[in-house]
C-alpha cells in the first residue's frame, strides 16, 4: 500500500513538473504538492495558478484604476 501512495505522488509530481514547463530547481514544491493533492489538502498552488491570479489582480488594478477621475489619481496625467 505504502508502495502504491509512493507511486501516485511521484506520478503527480511529473505530471505537474511537466505542466509548468519542466522548471529546475522545482522538485521538493513539486512532491510536496503532490502529496497534498493526494492527502485531499491543496495548500500548494501549482505555478501557473499564481501567476494566473496575480494576473487577474493586475488587470482589476489596471481596470479599476482606469475609472478612477484624473483628479483622484495623481498619476494619470
Amino acid at each position: 500500500m505504502a508502495r502504491d501512495q509512493y507511486e501516485r505522488i511521484q506520478q503527480r509530481a511529473y505530471e505537474i513538473w511537466e505542466n509548468e514547463g519542466r522548471p529546475e530547481g522545482a522538485a521538493a514544491r513539486h512532491w510536496d504538492q503532490a502529496q497534498d493533492e493526494i492527502a485531499g489538502d491543496d495548500e500548494h498552488e501549482t505555478l501557473r495558478d499564481l501567476i494566473d491570479e496575480d494576473d487577474i489582480k493586475d488587470e482589476e488594478r489596471a481596470e479599476s484604476a482606469s475609472l478612477e477621475p484624473a483628479s483622484e489619481n495623481p498619476e494619470r496625467r
